[in-house]
């Protein structure tokens, strides 16, 4: 919320004042038609009461603050979104947070090939940039975590064109670690190519989530909060009309398909970065998913 209000401050601003200076002008006209058409002896009162307000400044202080006051809660933006799933109780958080403080397991994207080197190849502005910062910063050595975690998952293919890693494994496939204490699970969800650049087509990005919610309902990595983020929302080569609703909306279909067979976790939390809140309509979204919920992934 603080980062999304930081970034949006103008316009949250700019919609502050327009509506105050409109409520501020409703407030002159109408008291002015009331004197107009109230009887004499009380538009005489209601006249004196207009003249003390605007001769003492307290008072006309304190009807400014109110209106600004209402008209900022007014505006004030709504960034989460709560559904509870009435017969299976499993809870969908739709949320402008940063999924990196969230508590529970947090699920991290990346290349296909499970590739740690930042900067090189994985930009720091990312989710994945920022968990590899967060790494280096404890000091955890992520490349020998990853690798133990690999052990027991064959890849698809091997790539020697490719830059780092060149072992490619299924998109979906996850790989969890634990640091410090708090649990993650990487997943491939982009096939890297031999120039940097990493791709998904949209059936591609239904099968990733499909298998990766699978694999998180596995009970070894099972937990009851399960923090994802908007995939391919950033640094991704999806189509320009690929929306973020619209990912949003495969990602909770693909959830509640694969809940029918077995639930990856009592509580997913979908994080929404601050740059895509003004694209999500979240007073709405309790019923979106509700219908959702009900319908096959097409």
């Amino acid at each position: 919320m603080i980062k999304y209000v930081s970034l949006h401050w103008k316009q949250l601003l700019l919609s502050t004042i327009r509506d105050s200076l409109s409520w501020m002008l409703m407030l002159i006209t109408g008291t002015g038609a009331l004197i107009a058409f109230m009887p004499e002896e009380a538009a005489d009162w209601l006249r004196t009461l207009v003249n003390t307000g605007w001769t003492q400044v307290w008072p006309l202080i304190v009807v400014i603050l109110i209106i600004l006051a209402v008209a900022l809660l007014r505006n004030w933006p709504t960034t989460k979104a709560v559904y509870v799933d009435k017969k299976t109780d499993l809870k969908v958080i739709i949320e402008c947070c940063d999924l990196l403080r969230q508590e529970g397991l947090k699920v991290v994207h990346t290349v296909d090939t499970f590739d740690m080197e930042l900067n090189t190849i994985i930009s720091p502005r990312s989710l994945h940039g920022a968990f590899l910062k967060q790494c280096e910063a404890q000091g955890v050595d992520i490349d020998a975590l990853i690798d133990q975690a690999t052990e027991r998952v064959k890849p698809v293919r091997t790539n020697k064109s490719l830059p780092g890693r060149k072992e490619q494994y299924s998109l979906g496939t996850i790989c969890p670690v634990e640091i410090k204490g708090e649990p993650y699970c990487c997943v491939a969800f982009t096939r890297l190519q031999p120039n940097g650049t990493i791709e998904i087509s949209k059936d591609e990005y239904i099968k990733c989530l499909t298998r990766m919610w699978r694999g998180l309902a596995d009970p070894r990595v099972r937990h009851e909060v399960v923090n994802v983020a908007v995939m391919g929302n950033r640094f991704v080569d999806l189509p320009a009309e690929f929306s973020t609703e619209q990912k949003i909306d495969l990602m909770i279909q693909t959830f509640f398909a694969s809940a029918r067979e077995k639930a990856c976790c009592h509580t997913l939390r979908i994080c929404v970065h601050p740059n895509n809140v003004t694209d999500i309509d979240f007073e709405q979204y309790p019923v979106i998913i509700e219908h959702l919920a009900k319908r096959p992934v097409i």
